[in-house]
């Protein structure tokens, strides 16, 4: 039976956790090479915005911080996403593993399958839908519509309505997806902290985001202990995959790369990444070459 790491690395600050998920693929490719899946949340709030999105023009800088909410830039692409009340799935293996390292959306639907799996045990009469509808991208000046009221790809569905916002980025041989569990319903604040638009646009917007997602809260009847729901997720990917999930920590050398990516890179929102260095997962690679989709 193939052994994967399985890391709670609890709640974290934006750029720790995407520093994090990097580094991890990192040592994916280049040292220890077992599949790993990593659960965790945030502290504090924090807006994170794909690989090719602009903060500035997505938000508004001033009300980010009257809210103490912060910002980080992911490794992955996909919409802007505001990390409040959910738990965050990773999941990083090379990108020839015999079950996940299919095409794109082969690799969501293992694993949304397993989420499904993962959350049925927990109670919530989830579904995996394949989404006949591609989503608009639009480039205007503005803002654009936050992730979840978007529909893309292979959906993790409850009541119809979307439960999980994922993304997914391969580079270098490997694979990172990860994605946001709404346990709760305050990733709909991130309305309020948009840039200046008009207010028919933004109750279409709060529409939409009331119309495509749901929370876990609404899905069962019971209280939501994340230990409980941690353990029903890695029970689920280990029956839906067949491995054995070992517990485990972060390296005392992955620890540092983290910490260097953090002093590098994550630690300023702004930063693009056409300023890094090198063309390894942290690298300036075009953006037309990373294949960072969302779900």
């Amino acid at each position: 039976m193939e052994r994967w790491r399985l890391l709670d690395t609890g709640r974290s600050g934006g750029p720790y956790n995407m520093a994090v998920d990097e580094g991890l693929t990192q040592s994916v490719v280049e040292k220890d090479g077992r599949p790993i899946l990593r659960l965790f949340g945030w502290n504090p709030p924090t807006i994170s915005f794909g690989y090719g999105q602009d903060p500035a023009r997505e938000v508004d800088l001033e009300k980010c911080r009257r809210a103490g909410v912060e910002l980080v830039r992911r490794p992955t692409g996909g919409r802007a996403v505001l990390h409040w009340e959910e738990l965050t799935y990773s999941l990083i293996c090379r990108q020839d593993h015999l079950r996940l390292g299919g095409g794109i959306e082969e690799t969501y639907r293992v694993i949304g399958e397993c989420l499904v799996e993962s959350l049925r045990r927990f109670g919530a009469p989830v579904v995996l839908e394949r989404a006949s509808e591609r989503p608009t991208r639009p480039r205007g000046a503005g803002a654009t519509a936050p992730c979840f009221s978007s529909i893309s790809r292979w959906e993790v569905k409850c009541r119809g309505r979307k439960l999980i916002g994922s993304a997914q980025r391969r580079v270098d041989g490997a694979i990172l997806q990860h994605g946001s569990l709404l346990l709760g319903e305050a990733h709909c604040r991130i309305l309020d902290l948009l840039p200046s638009m008009p207010d028919r646009l933004r109750s279409a917007w709060r529409r939409q985001l009331e119309e495509h997602s749901i929370c876990l809260g609404e899905c069962v009847e019971q209280k939501i202990e994340v230990a409980e729901l941690v353990s029903c997720l890695a029970d689920g990917f280990s029956r839906c995959l067949g491995v054995d999930m070992c517990s485990d920590i972060l390296t005392p050398g992955e620890e540092l790369c983290v910490r260097e990516l953090v002093a590098k890179k994550y630690g300023d929102p702004f930063r693009r990444r056409a300023d890094d260095a090198g063309n390894g997962v942290g690298g300036a690679v075009p953006e037309a070459d990373l294949l960072c989709v969302e779900s």
